[in-house]
């Protein structure tokens, strides 16, 4: 088995020596070529893997530039497929048939490093592709760094698709792209011998943890909880989540992965009936080990009393209101204002201190009704029950016909249904229709009269907006 194993490591290595040079390479590689990574060879009854690999070399003579393709060394591993038997590997060196082989190619070196430490990431795999030659992926070595070497030069027209190469990194989670990693700097048009160094920032991102419990029993808040997570700054990022379970877990923050940072996170926790607590600190601690920080509150209870308010229609059978938005404000603290949606049955709930001298103002307001307000108190340990009623907003518009001048006759007639009146015009000119369905509608003048019936100009198209009036000349 080792006799064979050889005769096909050098059979592979002579095989590369009668290539093109260009052809040199793995296929899908850097540098890219024909030259299947892995395949299987049957000889008798034994299976024999072959693997091959080849990179470029970077030796230049003395005095030379660094252009890292001085030529390519290929490396070939066989290795029986039984049981006890080693692997057998031969190396050979390919050099260019002429130094304009090797001349004026590009080459791209990328670091990747931790975002937070700095440190070199080993065994990421870096992607070069959109550009002139083939789609490349390499993976780092331990010092972080790979280089794409022997690369075409990039498309000279702005506009060619293939004016840039861009470079990814593909790492898997909890591994993500740094958001400094932007398209303008990892992208870059490469000329005729250039070689760009650069360095990617990649992160593990980190999840935040927040338990809420009662100072007194140690047990989660079942309260309605308000809880945010933001970023450190300058560019601070919030996010909130609500719930009456006690428990949050934040995996974003304003909808982006959470990079971990050496300054304080903020998050603070506003449970209903209790005292709000903030808490600020780096994320996540023991970094890159570790990637969960959890903040934990103990809060207090404090004197309270619930205001329970639910929202109706003026219309007929006073149907309830979902969704519609309150917001309480005021009371003897002077509380900022807390906005909430009703559910499905028109109800929102809110544990407020005693109002004491001073009434809550209690606002609601939804898109097809007009807005409604009222004062209200709260008293200690009760439940105060409100119920508000919200207007229809008008459904019908109006349509204003403006002739010029008084004791014209006007018409306005619906393009679809039954609708068709005629009014003169007042002292400013004007007719006003109102009540109108919206939708389009045909408006004339009358012209002449013809055996005391009007004689109509040739109709224009006007409409009718629910709440708005429209105003149109004619003829």
């Amino acid at each position: 088995m080792e006799t064979t194993a050889t005769k096909l490591a050098s059979a592979e290595l002579d095989r590369a020596h009668r290539m093109t040079y260009d052809d040199v390479g793995i296929v899908g590689g850097s540098p890219p070529g024909v030259i299947a990574a892995t395949r299987d060879v049957v000889v008798g009854s034994v299976t024999y893997r072959v693997a091959m690999d080849v990179v470029y070399v970077d030796d230049p003579a003395l005095g030379q530039p660094q252009t890292y393709v001085n030529y390519k060394k290929v490396t070939v591993t066989v290795t029986p497929q039984t049981s006890r038997a080693r692997a057998y590997s031969q190396t050979t060196l390919v050099a260019p048939p002429a130094i304009g082989a090797i001349s004026g190619k590009s080459t791209i070196i990328v670091t990747v490093i931790d975002a937070l430490t700095d440190q070199p990431v080993a065994g990421a795999p870096v992607t070069a592709d959109l550009s002139t030659s083939p789609t490349q992926t390499r993976t780092t070595g331990s010092d972080g760094k790979v280089v794409f070497a022997g690369l075409e030069p990039s498309a000279i027209p702005v506009n060619d698709p293939k004016y840039k190469y861009r470079l990814t990194v593909g790492l898997s989670d909890p591994w993500v792209t740094h958001p400094d990693n932007v398209p303008a700097l990892a992208q870059q048009h490469l000329t005729a011998s250039q070689t760009w160094t650069t360095t990617l920032k990649v992160f593990k991102k980190a999840t935040i943890q927040v338990n809420v419990r009662d100072s007194a029993t140690g047990l989660p808040i079942g309260e309605r909880t308000e809880v945010v997570a933001s970023t450190p700054g300058p560019d601070v990022l919030s996010e909130s989540q609500t719930g009456s379970t006690g428990a949050f877990t934040f995996a974003t923050i304003g909808s982006k992965a959470i990079p971990p940072s050496a300054s304080n996170f903020t998050v603070t926790a506003q449970p209903d009936c209790y005292a709000s607590g903030s808490i600020s600190r780096p994320v996540p601690a023991g970094y890159p080990n570790n990637t969960t920080e959890v903040f934990d509150f103990s809060l207090t209870r404090v004197p309270s009393g619930y205001l329970d308010v639910t929202v109706r229609s003026t219309a007929a059978g006073n149907p309830v209101i979902g969704s519609a938005q309150v917001q309480v404000s005021g009371g003897q603290a002077n509380i900022a204002p807390r906005v909430r949606d009703t559910d499905a049955s028109g109800f929102a709930r809110f544990c407020l201190e005693p109002s004491g001298t001073a009434s809550y103002v209690v606002s609601a307001a939804r898109a097809g009704y007009g807005a409604g307000s009222i004062l209200a108190t709260v008293a200690l340990n009760q439940t105060t029950p409100l119920t508000m009623y919200l207007v229809p907003a008008p459904s019908t518009g109006t349509i204003r016909l403006s002739a010029g001048s008084s004791n014209r006759l006007v018409r306005l007639q619906a393009l679809t249904g039954t609708y068709d009146a005629s009014q003169s015009t007042n002292s400013f000119g004007n007719a006003d229709f109102t009540g109108l369905a919206a939708g389009n509608y045909m408006a004339y003048i009358a012209v002449g009269f013809s055996g005391g019936n009007p004689t109509w100009s040739t109709g224009k198209v006007v409409s009718a907006v629910g709440g708005q009036l429209r105003t149109y000349s004619v003829p």
